[in-house]
């Protein structure tokens, strides 16, 4: 009769076995698992140090590209827009060095820049009492040729951005128009000074210009935010953005939406995004990456390629274009240098 004694040392006999097995399998296999894991660890280690080194090499390769864009910059742009007066819309949260990077080119391409209209977070609210307020303002200070809500626009934007349309519908006149002619002061300080009393707007004319308002530009640049806003592309903040840019393209001569990349300011869900790739209707040049000395170059070149007839296009890294309106060189054939002739001495 087999007794518990027994059942207790097989038990012990075969746990006793396992664990001889797993001493002496371990022993046996330590060095291959070791030395397959370090060949692992060691390539690892070379891939690292070749994305490191291409990592730095691409980072040399744009610093640069910058300091190049900067340097011929006073040549790829000389005399692109000389005549021409330029404001500058800025949404909250816009680059400071993009602003200020963006207002060099522009004075290098010969134009001047008449200031900065800077639109407050206030603006951007889309609830109904904004609305209502925005769209109460834009009526009683609206000049006597605009009657706000009444201009047949082809856009698909949100009727949540009616109140924001119907202000940039009052505003852009004020600081655009085709041929530079200031809109009475009588009819642009209401305007402004408007907005301004009620957190919508705050104007900062540039050195040289009246400190009271801005002198009328001909084209505009539109600032985006250097960060992508949380809601993505529902964000209304973008498409009242837009109805802006709309009403300054409307009323000037050109209009450029600048944005920046390395912060992803221009990328998926900004308002360049709902421009290029949404379905909002309107048509309109873009530069994403207008917070480098490369895309400032680009904001007043894509201004010049519009004042020279071109269609509206996006431009930058996302894009993949580039638009060239510098000057071309003269047709006219440069004079053929007569070849001399050596004539052998007599012998």
């Amino acid at each position: 009769m087999i007794d518990f004694r027994y059942h207790l040392v097989s038990i012990v006999a075969v746990f006793l076995a396992l664990a001889i097995g797993i001493v002496v399998g371990a022993t046996a296999l330590k060095p291959k698992v070791e030395d397959l894991l370090n060949r692992a660890s060691q390539n690892e280690l070379r891939k690292i140090d070749t994305q490191r080194a291409t990592i730095s090499s691409q980072q040399n390769q744009i610093y640069s590209d910058q300091q190049f864009a900067q340097v011929s910059a006073p040549l790829v742009l000389a005399n692109l827009l000389t005549g021409e007066k330029v404001v500058l819309v800025t949404a909250p949260g816009a680059s400071g060095p993009a602003i200020s990077g963006i207002t060099t080119a522009l004075g290098l391409a010969g134009a001047k820049v008449t200031g900065q209209a800077e639109l407050q977070p206030a603006f951007f609210d889309t609830s109904a009492s904004t609305e209502s307020s925005l769209d109460a303002l834009a009526q009683t200070v609206a000049p006597p040729t605009v009657t706000p809500g009444d201009q047949t626009v082809a856009n698909n934007l949100s009727a949540q951005v009616a109140g924001q349309q119907e202000a940039a519908e009052v505003i852009a006149p004020a600081l655009v128009s085709t041929d530079g002619t200031d809109l009475p002061a009588s009819q642009a300080d209401p305007i402004l000074s408007g907005f301004a009393r009620q957190g919508y707007l705050q104007v900062s004319p540039s050195k040289g210009f009246s400190s009271s308002t801005l002198s009328e530009a001909t084209l505009a640049v539109v600032v985006i935010p250097a960060s992508l806003p949380t809601a993505g592309d529902s964000d209304l903040a973008n498409q009242a953005l837009l109805a802006v840019a709309e009403q300054l393209k409307l009323q000037g001569r050109g209009v450029v939406l600048a944005g920046s990349l390395f912060a992803s300011g221009s990328g998926s869900g900004s308002a360049i995004d709902d421009l290029v790739n949404g379905n909002t209707g309107i048509q309109m040049s873009s530069v994403d990456n207008a917070n480098t000395e490369t895309g400032q170059i680009m904001v007043a070149q894509a201004l010049a390629y519009l004042l020279a007839g071109h269609k509206p296009a996006a431009y930058g890294v996302y894009a993949g274009a580039v638009p060239s309106p510098a000057p071309t060189p003269s047709p006219t054939p440069s004079p053929t240098p007569t070849a001399s002739v050596k004539h052998k001495s007599a012998a």
